[in-house]
């Protein structure tokens, strides 16, 4: 197709002279691009700027030893006007994302266009739009360093207080353990040992478990134990029952009953309370691993990445948005890793599974899949709500699109899914319908980079 033919039939210059038209023709050329192809280069002299005619152009800049996308162009608009304006090199790197096509106007055309006001207009509105995007893409990128930075402090912080309260209650538990063997020995004004029967398996039903210790809060209070209702709770989880307690002190003085009960009710509350600190502190550790896991602080930015470890950290961190949802994951055990930044990977997870739990929140099912296909790594995160309704899907990877209510979402998820996977190398495609959706994200393997 005729270059002249092609520029009547965009709109940023479909109205302009035929002469202007025609001189743009004479000096530009028609470029046939591939998956990849880079026509600006960051930090190079401008020359020239590019009309897309079909395919896609990716726009890139390097951060922090980082690539990070700023934009998507798609047919019809133009890309390297900005350079030309002020005669600066470069600002970011152009390539192409898919089979294109593009017009390359020399920069010496570029400053006879900007004779027709219409054009200096559009170039204006372009240019602006474009720093705006920019700017704001940028300060993302620099709030998530900020915020990565202090989840490395944050998570620094945490982990020595979590670990001396690890330390404490096992130390607890054992002063626990002395105490009462001491109070035992010492326990001579009972008169005789006193023998306590063995304890039985606590219920594990809630409904039974209620009843034992509303049964045995009863019996407590009829003995005249202080507390029974705070009391009964420590017994029944620590497998006493009202018979057991009530053989322990069938032989005991009724003197010292009440006082032999209200012990052996302490002593289960309190060796309760001392698991549960355990395990809370315990809890609080493994957090703190995986967060650091996941944000992988102090490592490598690119690395051999086990996409499986992420998805599972990702589910740990988010259980509370996949509480009410069945959760099925198939993976291969021999999955091949990738290689890539595992911190911007997990994001992909994080974005996928919270849009997925979002569309079921009165329930359904998760699943995740990874496997091995040829020389890639195909991960699937599939939901069974209602599906995405067609006029949104061509626009779900656009940045600052949402059809979420306002407060609840930036618009940004979907758009650093889709430009972290690409970074990578790899690919995400969508297939919805009303019975659910399943995002699939191609990865190459690391063997196969």
């Amino acid at each position: 197709m005729k270059t002249l033919d092609i520029l009547k039939n965009i709109t940023y210059f479909s109205d302009l002279p035929e002469n202007l038209l025609l001189d743009v023709c004479n000096s530009s050329e028609q470029v046939e691009l591939e998956p990849g192809d880079l026509i600006i280069e960051e930090g190079a002299s401008s020359e020239e700027m590019y009309v897309l005619v079909e395919g896609e152009l990716v726009v890139t800049t390097s951060q922090q030893s980082k690539e990070i996308e700023l934009a998507r162009i798609s047919p019809g608009e133009v890309v390297g006007e900005l350079a030309l304006l002020d005669k600066a090199p470069r600002i970011a790197s152009v390539r192409a994302s898919k089979p294109s096509l593009v017009i390359r106007v020399p920069a010496s055309t570029f400053d006879h266009l900007l004779d027709d006001t219409r054009v200096a207009r559009r170039m204006f509105r372009t240019v602006t739009s474009r720093l705006r995007s920019t700017e704001e893409t940028l300060r993302h990128g620099e709030r998530m360093a900020a915020l990565g930075r202090m989840a490395a402090q944050l998570m620094h912080e945490l982990n020595n207080p979590a670990a001396a309260i690890g330390r404490s209650s096992k130390e607890l538990a054992d002063i626990h353990r002395a105490i009462v063997e001491e109070t035992a020995t010492l326990a001579t004004s009972l008169g005789e040992e006193v023998v306590e029967p063995d304890p039985v398996a606590p219920p594990t039903s809630p409904i039974e478990r209620a009843e034992a210790e509303e049964a045995m809060a009863s019996w407590l209070d009829e003995s005249g134990i202080d507390g029974a209702h705070e009391l009964a709770p420590g017994l029944v989880a620590t497998g006493w029952t009202v018979e057991g307690i009530a053989e322990m002190t069938a032989t005991v003085d009724p003197k010292w009953a009440p006082h032999l009960i209200r012990f052996t009710a302490l002593r289960a509350t309190a060796g309760q309370l001392i698991a549960e600190i355990g395990i809370g502190s315990g809890r609080v550790s493994e957090l703190v691993r995986i967060v650091k896991e996941y944000s992988f602080l102090d490592q490598a930015p690119v690395q051999e990445v086990v996409v499986t470890k992420g998805i599972e950290d990702t589910l740990v961190l988010l259980k509370h948005k996949v509480r009410h949802i069945h959760v099925v994951k198939e993976f291969d055990p021999d999955l091949a890793p990738v290689l890539g930044s595992g911190r911007d990977l997990n994001q992909v997870w994080t974005n996928l599974i919270d849009n997925a739990s979002d569309v079921m929140s009165e329930g359904g099912t998760l699943k995740i899949t990874a496997a091995n296909r040829g020389s890639d790594v195909l991960v699937t995160v599939s939901d069974t709500g209602s599906g995405i309704p067609a006029e949104v899907l061509p626009r779900i990877f656009d940045p600052f699109y949402t059809t979420k209510e306002p407060g609840k979402g930036t618009g940004l998820g979907l758009h650093t899914v889709h430009s972290i996977v690409a970074r990578t190398g790899g690919e995400i495609s969508v297939d919805t319908s009303d019975q659910g959706t399943t995002f699939t994200v191609t990865l190459p393997a690391a063997t196969a980079a």
